[in-house]
């Protein structure tokens, strides 16, 4: 039986990325021959599109710069093509549309000359790496794995991932609310077992408009082992003071 490693990263929220924690993120992944990458959403952040700081100059750091989130994330994502088909040149990258992906769309419709040049795909050249786009937020498309599916998120809240399969139906696995959250569902008679799970972030703790209070926020990356009958073993190691012990035993970052 042949089985699929993927590898699942949950909102980076580039330029407010961790660095140090992606990059041991980033030293597993090298560390291994990948079938699969997917991310969960909320790759790029755009505050400087956001609706919450319109008429607000001040909320907006001067670093924030449409031209410069879409080329750190063009150049994140040139280096994890590099990395995931290092050893695999067939792999699949799937990225998710997020909430703050999603801001190009709303402010692009407010300011309709801009529609090209805020495109997402086509400013972060997703086509010329092969990388697959999914619209989660913007239409609510879900990719699926095997028996589990993923999206960026819908539900908040403190039971989040319990409101999530509840309303989907399915093992369904989410990031959006940067914690990591399980809850099981049980239907009676189908001796199966559901699951809702959100599989936290890579983003900086402390983000500005947090000022400070005090979140469930944790750092994590995941591996997704695939069963060509569906069925499959996920496994989320979750990110201590930039580093993590691996499902394969071994301690990344420093």
């Amino acid at each position: 039986m042949k089985i699929e490693r993927w590898a699942v990263l949950p909102d980076l929220q580039i330029p407010y990325h961790d660095v140090r924690s992606l990059a041991a993120a980033e030293k597993y992944l090298l560390a291994h021959r990948w079938d699969g990458w997917l991310q969960l959403g909320d790759l790029l952040d755009f505050a400087e599109l956001s609706s919450h700081v319109k008429g607000k100059p001040g909320a907006v750091s001067i670093t924030d710069n449409v031209a410069k989130t879409f080329e750190a994330g063009r150049d994140f994502l040139k280096r994890h093509a590099q990395i995931i088909r290092k050893n695999n040149v067939n792999a699949r990258l799937v990225l998710l549309q997020g909430n703050h992906d999603f801001r190009a769309v709303s402010y692009a419709e407010e300011h309709p000359g801009l529609k090209d040049h805020l495109d997402v795909p086509t400013n972060l050249r997703l086509s010329d790496l092969d990388i697959e786009w999914v619209p989660s937020w913007e239409k609510g498309k879900l990719f699926r794995l095997g028996n589990a599916y993923f999206t960026h998120g819908l539900l908040t809240g403190k039971y989040a991932a319990a409101r999530m399969v509840d309303y989907f139906g399915t093992c369904i696995y989410f990031g959006h609310t940067h914690s990591v959250e399980f809850h099981p569902k049980v239907r009676h008679g189908d001796d199966k077992t559901l699951e809702g799970g959100a599989l936290g972030c890579l983003c900086n703790y402390n983000q500005r408009y947090l000022q400070g209070a005090p979140t469930n926020w944790q750092q994590a990356v995941t591996t997704l082992f695939l069963q060509t009958n569906g069925n499959y073993n996920l496994y989320v190691s979750r990110i201590f003071s930039h580093r993590f012990v691996g499902p394969d035993g071994v301690l990344y970052g420093g």
